[in-house]
């Protein structure tokens, strides 16, 4: 890459490691959405890079907020997340690009259409729902989370609809990326897929995230919960129109 398209992969992760700690989601979809648009680098590569700064802003965004994990969601996300995610990760390294293009354009259109539902109804339901939704919710994040490294959507969709306050569908959000990430690095680096040039440019994105981390933890938006759900839907459907860009 070029120093212009380092600029704007380096821009592409504030915005994302700053709205993830807001919003407990976020980063995979903006790096992604912008980077593959412009044709930054293969999909492989970023999701990389993803990955590996991803898990630096969840473990910074969430450690001082752990208490408020909601930790059964979690244990039911992870047991269909696991298995999914390896899944989605060989279909990335093995299907062509004309298929992943097609996968994109599916992702895009299923985030725009829950995007709309959700801001028309962003009030929460009256009970928890039952935990064969929160273990599908868990599969379907772990296939988009092996192909993109943007597991967000299935788990926004489901958690913010729950009765919980924000602070804990954030930090229940962002733990489970934590272990996502882990999983999926883990998983890669076994396999070879990490390379000498996206740990180095993961490694040098690093203050990026630092710095805009800290500013999501100091200067977060003074919003109600309400609006804090509708800015979240809000941003989901510009992020799958971007996403639907990226595949057209």
């Amino acid at each position: 890459m070029d120093n212009s398209s380092i600029l704007i992969f380096f821009f592409a992760i504030a915005i994302g490691a700053y709205t993830q700690t807001v919003t407990g989601f976020a980063m995979g979809l903006i790096i992604m959405g912008i980077t593959a648009s412009l044709q930054l680098a293969p999909i492989s590569f970023i999701a990389a890079v993803i990955s590996l700064t991803g898990l630096i802003n969840v473990t910074l965004a969430v450690y001082k907020d752990h208490h408020h994990i909601n930790w059964r969601l979690i244990r039911i996300i992870m047991i269909g997340f696991m298995p999914a995610m390896i899944t989605g990760i060989l279909l990335l390294y093995y299907l062509d690009k004309t298929s992943t293009q097609l996968l994109q354009l599916i992702l895009g259109i299923v985030i725009v259409l829950g995007g709309i539902l959700l801001i028309l109804k962003p009030h929460p339901n009256k009970q928890l729902a039952p935990s064969l939704f929160t273990f599908l919710s868990g599969i379907s994040a772990g296939i988009m989370g092996g192909l993109f490294s943007t597991s967000a959507p299935p788990l926004i969709y489901h958690l913010y609809k729950q009765p919980l306050t924000i602070a804990t569908i954030r930090s229940t959000l962002l733990m489970s990326f934590m272990i996502a990430s882990t999983t999926r690095i883990a998983y890669i680096g076994m396999q070879g897929f990490i390379t000498r040039e996206i740990f180095l440019f993961a490694v040098y994105s690093l203050p990026v995230v630092f710095l805009f981390t800290w500013l999501g933890k100091k200067y977060p938006p003074s919003l109600s919960d309400i609006n804090m759900r509708r800015m979240a839907f809000g941003l989901l459907i510009i992020l799958g129109i971007s996403t639907l860009l990226t595949a057209i």
